[in-house]
């Protein structure tokens, strides 16, 4: 009974072994299950496609020509049948007169049409020199402050230098100085004989200037005493003379210009040896280079806080208002100075539309009475329409003149062409305020190539630059393109382990990049490691990929 007893026992310590070994397997090939799952990362295969770069922003539609229609007469207005807003076809007439008391009413005032003219030139005058000048102060102080970052740099670099000066530059300074001053030496000997010859081949050239005018005054006094054998001799001497002078010139000439050359060459020898010679070794040469330049920096500063002073300052420019008035005069006194029969005829005529376009700021009244040079419209055409955009500081670099354009507004899209980029920034301000700063933007102008009927001036338009385009390139998408400090790279599997591979890319888009070095068309590339590392032993996965479940073990 106890033998039977103790068996039970044993038998159940056996089982109890097995059942914790089973376990302890199963645990085993779970966790290496699991791990082997870990190692596993989502690759694609790199293509080839079409990239473009767009660069988008907001403008708005603005006329790209325009006029301003004023009246030729003293009269009223008999029919004027539009409105502000109205779209108006080329020909078309706007506005007749009525022209029975234009005699009585044109009587037109004295005016000084030159002093008009002059004044309002003075005036314009003044105001763009004061807008240019503020525009050169905003752009001296932002040069003015590089360069005084730069010399604060400089100061940094020669106080560091002091401390370390090395004795060898002033034994070589020395050497340079001696052969400057040896070869300044042996030029001054050459002029000396350069100088010497010139003397001599200037006297002979005064000899011969002489003997040739005696020739001459021989030859004149020989034909008008009208003997033939005096006259052909005096010829002679005259023709010799000449002949003499021209040589001694000539070598004149060319002795002046040896000891020209001469003193060209020892004058650009004397700025490098004086140079050098006010140069002390090592360290006292630097610090009369670091007090220069502290002094710089200094005038730097000083010259910095006028510019700003001047590009915060108040431009003194004309308004937009006090211009139209000016320009109202001029317009006013060019049409006095017309005759009567000029302004009947013109008032004849009556007003028509240049060109297609859409009417704004009407202020003429069917049965109002005019003057000469009273605004009526203006006429904004709708055949030549640009959109007024403003380009950042992060993209105005990749716009250029020339690029196509999409244009959306009202509901249409356009076709466009970037025509004209401002070489100014706009709506920033000169300073240390970095966010005023930030907000100044470059001006450009998108053309439409394709306007319509549909066209609304003054409305906001979305505006879509073609900036850059590749086509059949390879391309990666974005998300898997990295930047870290040693540049631009992507992911990859190589040899079994997780590795970086440095890339270069071209045209990018907000959904891929073109790479022009470092992945080719059909390579495989992981775009999110997860958690893994640089290094790290991975199994790839072929992204979109469905792994079939191991199969389980027998002993299981």
């Amino acid at each position: 009974m106890k033998k039977k007893k103790v068996w039970k026992i044993i038998v159940s310590a056996v089982i109890v072994i097995a059942v914790i070994g089973a376990a302890a397997l199963n645990n085993a090939r779970s966790a290496g299950e699991a791990a082997g799952e870990a190692m596993k990362v989502e690759a694609f295969t790199v293509e080839t496609g079409d990239v473009s770069e767009t660069i988008e922003t907001n403008g708005t539609v603005v006329s790209g020509e325009q006029k301003t229609f004023f009246s030729p007469v003293n009269a009223k207005v008999e029919t004027a049948d539009f409105q502000t807003g109205d779209m108006v076809k080329e020909g078309q007439k706007l506005i007749t007169f009525d022209l029975k008391d234009l005699e009585e009413q044109n009587q037109k005032a004295e005016l000084t049409v030159k002093a008009n003219q002059l004044g309002y030139q003075d005036s314009v005058n003044k105001s763009n020199e004061a807008a240019v000048k503020q525009a050169q102060a905003q752009a001296a102080a932002s040069s003015l402050q590089n360069q005084v970052d730069a010399k604060k740099q400089e100061i940094a670099d020669l106080t560091a230098a002091i401390a370390g000066e090395a004795q060898a530059q002033a034994a070589a300074q020395q050497q340079e100085q001696e052969k400057i001053n040896a070869q300044v030496s042996e030029l001054q000997k050459e002029l000396k004989k350069a100088e010497k010859a010139l003397e001599k081949s200037k006297a002979a050239y005064e000899k011969a200037a002489a003997q040739q005018q005696e020739s001459q005054v021989n030859f004149d006094a020989a034909a008008a005493s009208g003997n033939e054998e005096t006259l052909e001799e005096t010829r002679e001497a005259l023709n010799a003379a000449n002949e003499a002078l021209a040589e001694a010139k000539g070598d004149f000439e060319a002795e002046q210009e040896i000891v020209n050359g001469l003193n060209a060459q020892i004058t650009a020898l004397q700025p490098g040896a004086a140079e050098i010679a006010a140069s002390d070794a090592g360290g006292g040469e630097l610090q009369q280079r670091l007090e220069a330049a502290q002094a710089e920096l200094a005038n730097l500063q000083a010259n910095l806080e006028a510019q700003k002073s001047m590009a915060e300052a108040d431009a003194g420019t004309l308004s937009s208002a006090a211009r139209a008035q000016m320009q109202t005069n001029n317009n006013l006194a060019e049409l006095e100075s017309k005759s009567l029969e000029e302004l009947i005829l013109q008032g004849q005529q009556g007003i028509c539309a240049e060109f297609n376009g859409v009417i704004s700021d009407n202020q003429a009244l069917e049965g109002a009475s005019v003057s000469q040079g009273m605004q009526l419209f203006t006429l904004q055409s709708i055949d030549n329409v640009n959109v007024e955009v403003t380009l950042s500081k992060n993209v105005y670099d990749k716009v250029k003149e020339g690029q196509k354009a999409e244009i959306t507004f009202a509901g249409q899209t356009y076709q466009g062409t970037v025509t004209r980029i401002s070489r100014i920034a706009t709506g920033g301000m000169a300073g240390t305020n970095q966010a005023a700063v930030a907000a100044a933007g470059i001006q450009a102008s998108v053309h439409l190539d394709n306007p319509d009927d549909n066209i609304f001036l003054g409305v906001d338009a979305k505006v879509k630059i073609l900036a850059a385009e590749a086509r059949d390139v390879v391309i990666l998408p974005i998300e898997a393109v990295n930047i870290g400090k040693d540049g631009t790279f992507c992911w990859v599997c190589e040899d079994g382990v997780l590795a970086k591979r440095s890339i270069k890319t071209g045209v990018t888009s907000d959904e891929c990049a073109e790479i022009t070095e470092g992945i080719g068309a059909g390579e495989q590339v992981i775009a999110d490691p997860g958690s893994h590392e640089e290094g790290d032993s991975i199994t790839i996965r072929e992204a979109g990929g469905i792994e079939d479940e191991p199969e389980k073990s027998s002993e299981e």
